[in-house]
């Protein structure tokens, strides 16, 4: 049977208006003077720097999503467009026979977005404007244009690659890049990837390295937004918008693909994923992996036995299938094995592990199963990808990140759990501030601290998992401190 190559395009919707305007000829009533082009009211971009000399169609922006709850925000508009450096563009808005034209006002510039929210990577000309002046780019490219009458701000975002991510691609939520391919253009650029292998899973698109661009304010971090741009495109095949659901690659469909995306000055954006070749399938991992064995709280009763001894998968996709992790409370010199349910294959033990973690606690052959020498609470890391077995066996560290522990870098000290060995517990630093709790685990084989988070749910902890989802979210106030208990998946806030 002859393969068939499988090609679909997604049809951007709602990003370019495209239609029809007629050209007012002379009129008589006029003298003879020509009027001007006829539009629909909106807003327009015009310029030199742009593909559009004068009014429109084209050139029109459309209303968008606010990213804080992905509700459509009369009054916020964008547009991608091409702008060439050198030159100048304004915004226009159209009102009747009205015409404002709108530039750069005060304290408008390069600035850079408040590092750790998910916001694109690249410095972005923003802030207020004016009814005076032009704006203007330093490089030629394609970029994301956003005004917000409400806020009275613009934003101007270079597109510098597009990128697919997600769980059915290779680096899953990391960018695997689609760059500039050939030379920028005013009327149409293409930014290809070639060979990307694509799996069963979810996927979307984005730009720049970020989901979203903070319109209320870019400068200060950690503070609280209630305005972002969407820099992320979801959705269906046939509806591709900003700040849309999840993709979804279906398992027949499996292969290597060259993903296009193009945008034309004419018609927006468009994305083509064309088959070029096969994919051998992935390994099968178990469903579930359970840590039993005298070392624990769960004794030696059949894995599968107690909910509480299930090990947690790892979100990320594909990438992170056969990873699974533990948080619990070890016994020194006790026996436990990492077993798949009613012990059934992988049944680990000493043994059974083809290689420990030089950088971990040394792990013990006692009678044939894994042991430590102290006692203590620790992460037990099981990796069975590339036809492999690892176990890492660690000290467990617990952190804090986001609003209410006052910024979102990781790994920050001030912001680490406090281990009670005896108590066989895990408590927070008091929250600095009013927000949504976010926690993770660490471990040096989890490449992303989302991708091991939790949070507390009516006195239970809820794992991500891997899933793509956020956890629930949950609200803090400052000053309450968190305690968490992994024997038995529990915690408060108080």
């Amino acid at each position: 049977m002859k393969n068939k190559f499988l090609r679909k395009v997604l049809s951007i919707s709602g990003l370019v208006l495209l239609a029809s305007f007629a050209m007012v000829s002379c009129d008589d009533d006029e003298g003879g003077k020509d009027n001007p082009i006829l539009v629909e009211d909106g807003m327009y971009i015009v310029g030199d720097a742009s593909p559009f000399a004068e009014l429109s169609a084209n050139g029109m922006m459309v209303i968008t999503k606010n990213e804080v709850d992905q509700a459509s925000r009369p009054g916020m508009f964008e547009l991608y467009v091409a702008l060439e450096a050198g030159k100048t563009f304004n915004i226009i808005e159209v009102a009747g026979k009205d015409q404002i034209t709108y530039g750069p006002g005060e304290g408008f510039g390069l600035k850079t977005p408040a590092s750790g929210q998910d916001q694109m990577s690249f410095d972005v000309q923003h802030g207020a404007y004016s009814q005076a002046g032009t704006f203007s780019v330093e490089e030629n490219g394609l970029y994301q244009v956003v005004i917000d009458k409400d806020l009275g701000k613009v934003a101007i975002l270079p597109v510098k690659y597009w990128a697919i991510l997600g769980g059915a691609t290779p680096l899953g939520w990391s960018d695997t890049q689609l760059p500039l391919v050939g030379q920028f253009s005013k009327t149409e650029m293409t930014f290809e990837g070639t060979k990307i292998v694509l799996r069963e899973g979810n996927y979307k698109f984005r730009h720049s390295g970020g989901w979203k661009l903070q319109m209320d304010d870019v400068t200060i971090p950690g503070s609280e937004s209630t305005v972002k741009v969407n820099t992320n495109f979801g959705g269906t095949l046939s509806e591709f918008v900003p700040g849309g659901a999840d993709m979804n690659f279906a398992k027949e469909d499996e292969g290597e693909y060259t993903v296009q995306i193009k945008w034309k000055a004419t018609s927006g954006i468009s994305v083509t994923m064309t088959k070029t070749g096969t994919v051998d399938p992935l390994p099968e991992y178990p469903e579930a992996m359970y840590i039993v064995g005298a070392a624990t709280a769960y004794g030696w009763d059949q894995p599968g036995t107690y909910e509480n001894a299930l090990m947690h998968t790892v979100a990320g996709g594909t990438m992170n299938e056969g990873l699974f992790w533990k948080i619990c409370h070890l016994e020194g010199g006790a026996g436990f094995k990492l077993s798949a349910a009613n012990w059934s294959e992988p049944n680990l033990g000493f043994s059974g592990v083809n290689t420990f973690d030089t950088e971990g606690v040394t792990v013990s052959d006692v009678e044939g199963n894994m042991s430590v020498a102290e006692s203590g609470m620790y992460i037990v890391v099981l990796d069975l990808r590339n036809d492999e077995v690892k176990v890492s066996v660690k000290p467990a560290e617990v952190f804090g990140i986001g609003d209410t522990f006052g910024g979102w870098d990781a790994g920050v000290a001030a912001n680490k759990f406090t281990v009670d060995n005896t108590a066989k517990t895990f408590t927070s630093p008091a929250l600095v501030a009013n927000g949504t709790i976010r926690m993770y685990t660490s471990h040096s084989w989890i490449p992303d601290w989302w991708q091991a988070e939790f949070v507390v749910v009516d006195g239970a902890i809820e794992y991500r998992n891997n899933s793509n989802s956020d956890p629930s979210v949950v609200a803090g106030t400052a000053g309450q401190i968190i305690t968490l208990n992994f024997d038995n998946n529990t915690g408060s806030i108080q």
